[in-house]
C-alpha cells in the first residue's frame, strides 16, 4: 500500500511538472509572437556623455528600421569633438524564448567583422520601447519607438 502511494504521488508530480513545462513553453511563444509582432518600425538608441578616451566617441545614436520579417537597415552615427562618423548595418532581429537574436550581416565600419550573431535577453518591453541585456555584458541597451 505505501509503494502504491509513493508511486502514485510521483506519478503526480511528474505529471504536474510536465503540465508546467507545456504551459511555460505555451506562454513564451505567445510572448515572443507578440515582441515580434510589435517590432516592426522604427527605433532609436542613444549613448551621450561616453568616458572620454583619445580616439573614442564621445555619444552615439542609433536609428533601426525594422521591417515585419526582422530585417533591418541600421544607421549609426559616433560623435567625436573633432568629427562624426557616420555607419550602415544590415541585418536580422529574431526573437525566441525571450531572447533578442541580432545577426549583423553587413557593415560600412570598417572595424567591424561580418557577419556575426548576438544573442541578448529582453529584460521589458511595453508600447514605447524595450531594454535588451546582452550576452557577456552588465548592461541594458533600451531601445525607443520612434515609428510604428
Amino acid at each position: 500500500m505505501k509503494k502504491l502511494t509513493i508511486i502514485g504521488l510521483l506519478a503526480a508530480i511528474v505529471i504536474a511538472c510536465i503540465l508546467l513545462i507545456r504551459y511555460h513553453d505555451k506562454v513564451a511563444t505567445e510572448r515572443d509572437q507578440a515582441f515580434r509582432e510589435r517590432l516592426s518600425g522604427t527605433w532609436s538608441r542613444e549613448e551621450d556623455n561616453l568616458p572620454r578616451r583619445a580616439g573614442f566617441a564621445r555619444s552615439i545614436t542609433w536609428t533601426n528600421t525594422v521591417a515585419a520579417d526582422g530585417s533591418f537597415v541600421e544607421l549609426s552615427w559616433f560623435r567625436h569633438s573633432y568629427r562624426t562618423n557616420t555607419y550602415q548595418r544590415t541585418g536580422t532581429w529574431f526573437v525566441k524564448n525571450g531572447h533578442l537574436i541580432e545577426t549583423i550581416k553587413t557593415s560600412t565600419n570598417p572595424s567591424e567583422v561580418t557577419p556575426y550573431s548576438e544573442v541578448g535577453r529582453i529584460v521589458n518591453s511595453d508600447a514605447t520601447g524595450f531594454a535588451v541585456r546582452w550576452q557577456h555584458s552588465t548592461n541594458e541597451m533600451a531601445w525607443q519607438r520612434v515609428t510604428k
